[in-house]
C-alpha cells in the first residue's frame, strides 16, 4: 500500500486587535500526517508571515504555504523514514500464549 500524506493541521494566526496590523495573518500552522498499513506519523511547523504576505485569512494562498513548508522541510521523506522505521520495530504477537502453571 502507498503511503497517503494529509496536510491535517492548518491554523492561521491573526495579529492581534489595537496593533499596527490588527486582523492580518502573522503566522500559520502546518502540520502534514502519512499513514500506512495502520502505522501512522507527524510533523508540524509554524510558518511567519511578514510585509505583503501578511494579509486577511480570506487572501491567503494556503496551498502555496502549506505545500512550500511541505517542500523546504522534506516532510514526504521524513515521514516516509518514519513509518518504515514503525515497521522494523518488533510488535505484539496476535496469537493467545497460554501461562504455563507455577512450580
Amino acid at each position: 500500500m502507498a503511503t497517503e500524506y494529509t496536510l491535517s493541521r492548518v491554523e492561521p494566526n491573526v495579529v492581534c486587535e489595537g496593533q499596527p496590523d490588527e486582523g492580518k495573518v502573522c503566522s500559520v500552522v502546518v502540520g502534514m500526517s502519512a499513514s500506512e498499513d495502520g502505522h501512522g506519523a507527524y510533523v508540524d511547523t509554524t510558518v511567519q508571515l511578514t510585509g505583503a504576505a501578511m494579509v486577511t485569512p480570506e487572501s491567503l494562498d494556503l496551498s502555496a504555504i502549506c505545500n512550500g513548508a511541505a517542500d523546504d522541510g522534506e516532510w514526504k521523506t521524513s515521514l516516509a523514514a518514519q513509518i518504515e522505521s514503525q515497521k522494523a520495530q518488533p510488535h505484539t504477537w496476535s496469537g493467545v500464549a497460554e501461562a504455563p502453571s507455577v512450580l
